[in-house]
């Protein structure tokens, strides 16, 4: 199964990435297979990824850029992941299992690989407070009929950083049709990005996967039990932000130094040089 990854010019997502293959990659051998979908446009980024011999996908947002708030226009490459049942180069995928650039990979995947794949998506429940939305329905026009999705409440929210997709029952009579309709007709109305109309859309059909596959560094388990650790927060030269202080706790500090060990002298020389310039 491949792992998939999106990215657009956002600074550090590319240098995330990296290290994310790469961990994946020790874990599972070079060649095991991944997909990295990019959003942006810049030739040094392509010609990064041709380096490190990351298998690419050119893909722009379908979702309205013009409906979202300033927040998701920053963070629109996470929006990427809500189309990857409709890009061609996963036209022969049934399921994938998409990461945030943020992760780091320290156990191997095979439980979840050869497991039962969910109807739709497995995800792990965010380690936050149940959301509450000031909506109590949202609708969407879709090819001429309009649908109510009421809100699924309550529920307690799944993190979007890893989903296990099930790409073939999303393509079935047109659900990611129907979902990408209601996704960019209520873009504007979401509280927490496409974290959110995921959640809202597929309520209580989301699968609630172990923590292991998507495990923060500030969990007591994390070092242990984390086959997938995610650094949700605070990324891993973020020392000194207030804040996310409280996030830096546990096993934080020896996880980002796992994180670090993946750099080459160059790229740790240029987080250096970036943070000493105050970017």
């Amino acid at each position: 199964m491949k792992t998939v990854f999106c990215i657009d010019d956002s600074p550090g997502y590319l240098l995330l990435l990296k290290v994310a293959v790469r961990s994946l990659r020790a874990v599972h051998g070079p060649d095991a297979p991944c997909l990295c979908v990019y959003g942006g446009d810049k030739a040094e980024v392509l010609q990064s990824l041709a380096a490190e011999a990351i298998p690419v996908a050119r893909h722009q947002l379908r979702l309205p850029t013009e409906k979202m708030t300033p927040l998701a226009l920053a963070c629109r490459g996470c929006f990427l992941k809500l189309e990857l049942a409709i890009l061609p180069e996963l036209a022969g995928d049934d399921a994938v299992l998409y990461c945030d650039a943020d992760v780091l990979f320290r156990q191997p995947l095979d439980a979840l690989f050869s497991g039962p794949l969910p109807p739709y998506m497995g995800m792990v429940r965010e380690h936050t407070a149940p959301f509450w939305h000031e909506h109590q329905r949202m609708e969407y026009l879709w090819r001429g009929h309009r649908h109510v999705v009421p809100m699924p409440f309550p529920i307690w929210t799944f993190s979007s950083g890893v989903v296990l997709f099930n790409l073939e029952r999303l393509r079935r009579r047109d659900l990611i049709g129907h979902f990408l309709a209601f996704a960019g007709q209520n873009v504007d109305k979401i509280g927490n990005l496409d974290q959110s109309l995921l959640n809202y859309f597929f309520g209580k059909r989301i699968t609630r996967l172990d923590e292991r596959w998507n495990c923060p560094p500030y969990l007591t388990q994390s070092l242990e039990q984390g086959h997938i650790v995610h650094f949700h927060g605070a990324k891993p030269w973020d020392t000194t932000s207030a804040v996310l202080k409280d996030l830096r706790i546990n096993h934080f500090e020896t996880l980002r130094q796992a994180w670090f060990a993946y750099l080459r002298p160059d790229e740790r020389e240029q987080l250096a040089a970036r943070f000493q310039r105050g970017k």
